[in-house]
């Protein structure tokens, strides 16, 4: 990679790890690095704390967010994305598909809607496959960029706040490349003024609870 490619894999993997750090109820960062792992640049290596049957609509917005991490990253610190956060995007939107169609998290209500054949990345599903109205489906559509956007304006206030921590992040990976627990607790623990944790503690219960 060239200077300027990296700079933007290691802000794009910070954010990812900045939104998950500071977002309580997210699954926690084990690992971040821009090392490249097959067709990846960089990786963000999550565990969950626990193990998960049933998944909460909060749970889920929460990944959501840290999907969104990264691309939105890229456009708080270079006002210009890239193509790196197509597997980001593509995830987001199925997980976010799968919550209004599935699991009536959303404004459409309680129904469960069939939609044997996806194609999330195009963001519409074939319509041999699903078992509701044309109406419908576009109200599907809306419901889940609304999901989508109100994900993305949340974690753009979120970096925007912490845009300290997602720096230094940042410029640690470019120096390290990988960074494990104790060097993320110490980027990302560092005590900030009482009025920005207040303002991020404000932002990540908003996360939770945006739709």
């Amino acid at each position: 990679m060239d200077a300027l490619e990296r700079r933007t894999v290691a802000f794009h993997e910070a954010g990812h790890a900045t939104v998950a750090w500071l977002t309580p109820g997210a699954d926690p960062v084990r690992k971040v690095t821009i090392v490249p792992h097959g067709q990846a640049l960089g990786l963000t290596e999550q565990l969950p704390a626990i193990e998960r049957h049933n998944l909460s609509r909060v749970y889920l917005q929460t990944r959501i967010a840290v999907m969104l991490g990264g691309r939105t990253a890229e456009e708080v610190v270079f006002g210009e994305v890239t193509t790196g956060a197509e597997h980001d995007l593509v995830e987001a939107t199925k997980l976010a598909r799968q919550m209004v169609t599935r699991w009536g998290m959303s404004e459409l209500g309680l129904a469960a809607f069939r939609a044997d054949e996806q194609q999330p990345f195009l963001g519409y599903e074939i319509a041999q496959g699903r078992d509701y109205s044309e109406a419908t489906a576009a109200r599907v559509d809306l419901a889940v960029e609304q999901i989508l956007a109100v994900a993305h304006e949340q974690v753009g206030a979120l970096l925007t706040a912490s845009s300290d921590r997602l720096h230094a992040l940042a410029e640690a990976l470019l120096r390290d490349e990988t960074l494990e627990i104790n060097a993320l607790k110490a980027i990302l623990d560092a005590p900030l003024s009482p009025a920005t944790d207040q303002r991020l503690a404000s932002l990540t219960t908003m996360i939770g609870r945006a739709i």
